[in-house]
């Protein structure tokens, strides 16, 4: 079979999968977390790392903030957030052929891991709006 045939079945399994509720909704919930996860350090840090050459990245209970950073660094939480979708996208796509329950889990594991990603990032930019005071 050619490649563009392949790349044809692929994005029309994917369409598929997406036509169905729980792969619709897991899809733009996914999506949601992502876009938010990138829009709360372009709203809150991006006005700070103007005035501050490093911002805290990382607390620790024992030691306080223990990993500083450039600005740019505060955005590897939504690139690993954006990769994990992008991997469970494919991920759900092929195995919605053969296997629709583990298409879900597999949907259903990537909207929690975005919302743990997106807490994750609201805590470091809580950490950094209470070391800017």
């Amino acid at each position: 079979m050619k490649f563009s045939k392949r790349v044809q079945f692929f994005f029309s399994d994917m369409l598929a999968w997406l036509r169905t509720k729980i792969g619709a909704w897991c899809f733009v919930l996914s999506l949601l977390f992502l876009s938010l996860d990138v829009a709360l350090p372009v709203w809150r840090i991006m006005p700070l790392a103007s005035s501050r050459p490093y911002i805290p990245l990382h607390y620790n209970i024992y030691l306080g903030v223990d990993q500083l950073g450039s600005w740019y660094q505060i955005f590897a939480v939504p690139t690993l957030g954006l990769g994990l979708f992008l991997f469970h996208l494919i991920l759900q796509t092929i195995a919605f052929r053969k296997e629709k329950l583990l298409a879900t889990m597999v949907a259903v594991a990537s909207v929690l891991i975005e919302f743990i990603l997106l807490s994750a990032m609201a805590l470091i930019v809580l950490l950094n709006l209470s070391y800017a005071a």
